[in-house]
């Protein structure tokens, strides 16, 4: 008996390595061969929907504010680079199929107004495996990005706010007009960084340490947010609030940004406004690189 099943499972063993009777598994089934020219991105589920949309040379989320750069790179390197790793289990596929089609992402890809590509994305409940199903054929594929581990939906599973633009003000030398730091605990440091003669000073402090002063116009320049919430009660609650830090930019078109910054505790994140209420997240490190002080520019 033992000598018969080692030589069926040598024979299918034998079979299965044969070409033609592999399961071939289609790797092109969610692939665009020409990604450049896919200008909208939809992702619907039930309880959100992302439009992602190239207008005026640059992505917009939902008509409302710029994308991140690096998402919108991320998610194109995704859909290049995501490849069937295997059909689910026939058992499995209406059960898989119809739980994407309900409470999954549905992933439009168009071409100006031409539906280029659609298809529906999830994943198990630890995220350790990642499904796209076709909606023609309702197959539904394990997905992989070969020689990495990661969950391929993850990035379609994002809110509006996860593909929003992080920095938060942006400003470089060519639109900058002054910036203003507040300390309403100790007014006595506030000061304002505008032009004096030829180069960016602060006002009242002729003999300013330009170093320190770059360094924290830098700072400011590149700040980013960790996280956007949207959390009407706690954005309410702040705005009532005295902030430790305030920073208002203001370009040369006059108009005026603003950052009010709230801690609670040392080593907790860092609560900020944006503007009047836009409610973010900040590491505790990007707060403390902006809490300067007027005395701390003064030479020594």
């Amino acid at each position: 008996m033992l000598l018969a099943a080692l030589t069926l499972a040598t024979v299918l063993v034998f079979w299965w390595l044969q070409p033609e009777n592999r399961l071939e598994v289609p790797q092109d089934v969610f692939q665009i061969a020409d990604l450049s020219r896919i200008n909208r991105v939809e992702l619907t589920s039930d309880s959100a929907a992302v439009v992602l949309s190239f207008t005026e040379q640059k992505w917009r989320v939902n008509d409302r504010y710029d994308a991140d750069g690096n998402m919108i790179r991320v998610l194109f390197a995704t859909l290049q680079q995501a490849r069937p790793k295997r059909a689910v289990a026939r058992a499995q596929q209406d059960s898989i199929f119809n739980t994407l089609s309900t409470s999954g992402v549905k992933v439009s890809l168009f071409e100006g107004e031409q539906l280029r590509k659609h298809f529906f994305a999830g994943g198990n409940a630890s995220r350790s495996q990642a499904f796209f199903a076709d909606p023609e054929s309702k197959e539904v594929y394990v997905m992989t990005i070969p020689g990495y581990r990661v969950y391929v939906s993850g990035i379609l599973e994002l809110n509006e706010n996860g593909w929003r633009d992080k920095l938060v003000f942006g400003f470089n030398w060519q639109n900058f007009r002054s910036l203003e730091a507040l300390f309403p605990a100790r007014p006595s440091e506030n000061f304002r960084v505008a032009m004096t003669r030829n180069f960016f000073g602060i006002e009242d402090m002729p003999e300013a340490d330009t170093a320190r002063l770059n360094n924290f116009l830098d700072d400011v320049s590149l700040l980013t947010v960790d996280e956007y919430l949207t959390l009407p009660e706690l954005s309410d609650s702040l705005d009532q609030t005295e902030p430790q830090l305030e920073i208002r930019v203001t370009d040369v078109g006059n108009r005026t940004y603003r950052l009010r910054m709230f801690r609670s505790g040392a080593g907790e994140d860092v609560f900020g406004l944006i503007q009047e209420s836009q409610l973010a997240v900040f590491a505790p490190r990007k707060f403390q690189a902006l809490l300067k002080p007027k005395s701390f520019f003064s030479k020594k």
